[in-house]
């Protein structure tokens, strides 16, 4: 049914969001989203990867010689957040 539903339609005959939402990720995905989650308030984090993947990374990276004011550039911590990852994961 959803294709059938869907064909012809552009993503600007799309209510409010949901336009943009299939301008980014196509019609098809925007309508599963729909689907999923309609009548809900979604709030999407800052950040996209968990804090303890980011320390893991921080701390492989900084054992392979990263030094730690570029691995707070690259994820966006503070330099002093960095070495406290780094001083509590040893």
């Amino acid at each position: 049914m959803q294709g059938a539903l869907l064909k012809g339609v552009s993503a600007e005959e799309l209510a409010g969001i949901y336009t943009e939402v299939a301008e980014e990720i196509g019609i098809d995905n925007a309508y599963v989203l729909f689907k999923h989650f309609r009548g809900q308030q979604l709030t999407f984090p800052l950040k996209f990867y968990s804090s303890d993947y980011i320390a893991r990374r921080i701390c492989i990276e900084h054992g392979e010689g990263e030094s730690a004011r570029k691995l707070a550039t690259k994820y966006g911590y503070s330099e002093s957040r960095v070495r406290q990852i780094l001083a509590r994961n040893r």
